[in-house]
């Protein structure tokens, strides 16, 4: 039995295939037994801002992650075993060929999977900030400082990859973009500014998500602040892109931070209409308005123009909601009681008309 273990094919014993397919097999029966033994450990790490109402979460987020870990190990682990045939030619891992590529694809799937963990981890740290019962916490810069680190995370991944897969003189590659850089930052002079419009955005806070906001030819909810635009769903249900540089160089009217919206416009009359009537008419509709419990007391109510076909009374009033449906509601229920009084006050309403007098 000795012997036959120690038969050689393709200069390795069959001893040495046994173990290493003994360990693949073996490794990736339990591979998933191992990275919930790891994630339970790891989770110990985020003890700090967390308890165990999330691990659920962590280990849906962590799991997959730590069995691609697992399996480049114990890929890594048999393999190792095994001897390349010098029939095979194959050259030193320091010359470029067959083992150098195997190296180079081993380190690229290592450090793609280490950069997926940590990646996840600040996915779970982000979930925990904003799903928690944390006060004070402002969920869209949370987001944004997510988007922010992950895009780091990648950049040093991407380094790295270079450096140790491929042997690229890191610190004489980024010497070299000096210059190409400055071209680069010049013809990418607006996607910088967007950039740190996006910055101004989370730090001035002048909106945030779900907030109604008019901004020159643009009046919606905003839906999603990301690092160059701002997406605006309209009143149309349209969806609007905003670039951020725009969104904090332009003047920018937030509706959902006003307590109250105006109501204004010009009531016109004709001008049979006698002055005693119209100023029954303002007495009666300034009484309207404040017997509306949904409206405040802040009025304007006056006999402001003669215009060249009627008689003006301009009406301004607030209603104590920001909600545009509350304020069509109310601003409904007025209008027909005024439509009333104007009836009963045997006045017309205006519409543009010219009046010719021809002489006899």
């Amino acid at each position: 039995m000795r012997e036959t273990l120690e038969i050689k094919f393709l200069e390795n014993p069959l001893r040495e295939y046994l173990i290493c397919a003994a360990i693949l097999l073996l490794g990736f029966l339990l591979k998933r037994l191992f990275a919930n033994i790891i994630s339970k450990q790891t989770f110990r790490i985020f003890k700090g801002i967390t308890n165990n109402e999330f691990y659920d979460k962590f280990l849906e987020l962590i799991r997959t992650p730590f069995e691609q870990l697992i399996s480049l190990i114990i890929i890594f682990v048999a393999f190792n075993r095994l001897n390349f045939p010098e029939a095979w030619n194959f050259d030193k891992i320091e010359k470029f060929g067959v083992r150098w590529v195997l190296e180079a694809v081993f380190e690229i799937a290592l450090i793609t999977v280490i950069t997926k963990l940590v990646l996840k981890a600040i996915d779970f740290i982000a979930y925990v900030l904003t799903e928690g019962d944390l006060e004070h916490v402002n969920v869209d810069l949370i987001r944004f400082l997510k988007e922010l680190t992950k895009i780091i995370v990648v950049i040093f991944a991407f380094f790295i990859t270079l450096g140790l897969a491929f042997e690229v003189n890191i610190t004489a590659l980024i010497a070299s973009l000096g210059i190409g850089g400055l071209a680069i930052a010049l013809a990418a002079q607006d996607t910088i500014a967007n950039l740190f419009g996006s910055f101004i955005i989370y730090l001035d806070k002048p909106f945030k998500v779900g907030d109604q906001i008019e901004i020159s030819d643009v009046k919606g909810v905003v839906e999603r602040v990301g690092f160059r635009t701002t997406r605006v769903r309209t009143l149309d249900r349209t969806l609007v892109t905003v670039p951020n540089k725009k969104m904090v160089d332009s003047t920018l009217n937030n509706i959902s931070l006003s307590h109250e919206r105006r109501v204004k416009f010009t009531l016109q009359l004709t001008y049979g209409s006698q002055s005693k009537n119209i100023l029954k008419i303002i007495d009666e509709i300034k009484s309207v308005i404040e017997k509306n419990t949904e409206t405040s007391d802040e009025m304007t109510v006056h006999f402001t123009d003669f215009d060249s076909s009627s008689l003006n009374i301009l009406v301004i009033y607030f209603v104590k909601s920001n909600i545009y449906d509350a304020m069509a509601r109310v601003k409904e229920e007025i209008n027909v009681q005024i439509l009333e009084i104007v009836e009963q006050n045997n006045c017309q309403f205006a519409y543009p008309t010219q009046t010719v007098f021809l002489g006899k």
